[in-house]
């Protein structure tokens, strides 16, 4: 199988001879240009050798990249079944700074060289796939409730696994107190009781949630126009 790498002893050992020549030269003075005339190489492949350790810039051949410093941990996390999502986040980590695609390139190539296969990633819904799922789902690999799922349930009364209601309401503790609220207001409209308004008003002005509060005074300073929409069957819309 070819490769694009190669790292036989005599490459290598011809390859740290030429770095070494390279830098030697540039040391005594010599412009690219002439390490180009006497070595018959390339101004690129003094530039890419010019710095760094000739031990390092040779282990892997001449076909230089900026993954090459990882090899070996890539290899560890290729033998360990890691996935290669994770196994780039990894070298991300360490200190890589180059593209993503390149990086998924080369571990391509360590597994079609070394004939063994990463690990596949976990599927996880897309968000496009997810908003087929209006309230989210149950049974599925990835276990999830969406924001209009929530909303849906909370404002339309909408169905919602008791297993999402249990986590969304332990886990966010104001979303009990909030729809509370939106069920009593609802019923006072239901019920066209003004004196449940008033009740209302008195109990939520003064909530420790912000949105609940500023509901609550704003109705305050509205009173006249509140009253009548709960008297008359007049509506300009669904509540």
């Amino acid at each position: 199988m070819a490769h694009d790498v190669d790292n036989s002893l005599n490459y290598s050992e011809k390859c740290y001879k030429t770095i070494c020549q390279i830098q030697a030269l540039l040391k005594e003075g010599c412009s690219c240009r002439e390490i180009a005339r006497r070595m018959g190489v390339g101004r690129n492949t003094i530039a890419k050798y010019r710095t760094g350790d000739p031990k390092e810039l040779s282990m892997y051949g001449i076909h230089q990249s900026k993954l090459d410093v990882f090899h070996d941990f890539i290899l560890q996390c290729l033998n360990s079944r890691g996935s290669k999502c994770k196994t780039v986040k990894a070298i991300y980590e360490k200190g890589y700074a180059g593209s993503k695609s390149n990086a998924f390139d080369y571990l391509v190539k360590i597994e079609q060289r070394e004939r063994k296969n990463f690990d596949p990633q976990s599927y996880i819904r897309t968000r496009t796939e997810s908003l087929k799922y209006k309230i989210g789902t149950t049974g599925k690999h990835e276990d999830f409730i969406t924001r209009e799922g929530v909303f849906k349930h909370m404002w339309m009364n909408a169905a919602l696994a008791e297993l999402h209601k249990s986590y969304i309401y332990d886990k966010f503790p104001d979303l009990w107190k909030i729809h509370s609220c939106i069920k009593e207001f609802r019923n006072v409209f239901q019920k066209k009781m003004v004196v449940l308004l008033y009740l209302f008003i008195d109990k939520y002005k003064n909530s420790k949630i912000n949105a609940l509060s500023s509901f609550a005074r704003g109705l305050e300073r509205d009173m006249d126009a509140v009253e009548n929409a709960v008297s008359y069957n007049f509506s300009n819309g669904f509540v």
